[in-house]
């Protein structure tokens, strides 16, 4: 089966929108779309607001035909970043087959590359997106900025959020990434939990994933979580947490938690947007909804279709 490839180069400067529109129904019959970003990003806020633009993009394009979304929850998105000529070459060879691209490529890759000519790449207006307030805006961070890096999640179901919480976490990372993942003891009140990926199909998901992102210089590992802290409760090396607006009392907690405990505490950077874009979060609580993702699937969301289609199946 097809696995294409987008490569896009400077989505800070150019918007590549009706680029990868034009290409998304060549797709139809596929599980996976890999979007490569060329240009160096640098700075947190930049990246995070491409990746929450570029996800929802093709998440919620529309197919005219079938009146609905052209993909569902399980087709597969991932946006890659800040990649080496050797890790695209490794891509090239292991998970793409075809790639597309608005300009020539300067790369060497094992793939053919469809150039397409006929679109325009209109400039960006550049406008001030480094707001670091308690209306849910990125914290401004560097890249690289921060030698260990801790994310936790339940990671069910692994979704486009999920994504942008891992991708942000790799990117302040220069050394070691630390990922907590919820244990099975902590999600027994969980909606639907007759759908929820036991632990280890959830940690085979996030592996998968961050291998598509990390570089051989650095290296990840992951912890189960069995309290409220997880490996922030009682690893002392750790320089940086990343967090969601809507978990935002969740780091003051483990700050707190870590002071008391005689750790230094940690610098929290706030991104946006992990919430579900029907009004809940993945504990059934309502998310502000200027803090949520229009049209993005928690993992709520996914289990409760995934338990419909089962029915459907057996009807």
């Amino acid at each position: 089966m097809l696995n294409p490839v987008i490569f896009i180069k400077d989505p800070i400067k150019y918007d590549y929108s009706q680029f990868i529109i034009s290409l998304l129904p060549k797709f139809i019959n596929c599980n996976r779309i890999d979007l490569v970003i060329l240009s160096q990003i640098n700075e947190s806020n930049q990246l995070n607001d491409i990746l929450y633009f570029y996800y929802q993009l093709i998440r919620n394009h529309k197919d005219d035909e079938n009146d609905g979304f052209m993909f569902d929850y399980r087709f597969e998105i991932n946006i890659l970043f800040n990649l080496s000529q050797k890790k695209l070459n490794q891509l090239s060879l292991n998970n793409w087959n075809h790639g597309y691209s608005i300009n020539e490529l300067s790369l060497s890759l094992s793939i053919p590359i469809t150039q397409i000519s006929n679109i325009e790449i209109p400039p960006i207006i550049q406008s001030s997106s480094n707001i670091d307030n308690d209306n849910g805006a990125v914290t401004r961070r560097y890249y690289q900025q921060f030698k260990t890096t801790a994310v936790g999640g339940t990671f069910d179901h692994l979704h486009d959020g999920h994504k942008i919480l891992l991708s942000m976490a790799n990117f302040l990372t220069s050394t070691k990434l630390i990922i907590g993942i919820t244990d099975e003891n902590l999600l027994i009140n969980k909606k639907f939990k007759s759908q929820l990926q036991n632990y280890q199909n959830r940690q085979n998901l996030v592996i998968k994933f961050i291998n598509l992102l990390i570089e051989p210089e650095k290296f990840f590992e992951i912890y189960k979580i069995n309290d409220i802290c997880g490996p922030t409760g009682y690893i002392n090396d750790i320089d940086n947490l990343i967090i969601s607006q809507e978990t935002k009392s969740g780091g003051e907690f483990v700050n707190k938690f870590r002071k008391d405990h005689g750790f230094k505490l940690l610098d929290i950077t706030i991104i946006k947007v992990i919430g579900g874009g029907g009004g809940g979060d993945d504990n059934g609580n309502n998310v502000d909804e200027k803090n949520s993702w229009k049209g993005k699937l928690s993992s709520t969301d996914i289990r409760e279709r995934e338990y419909n289609r089962l029915l459907n199946q057996k009807s």
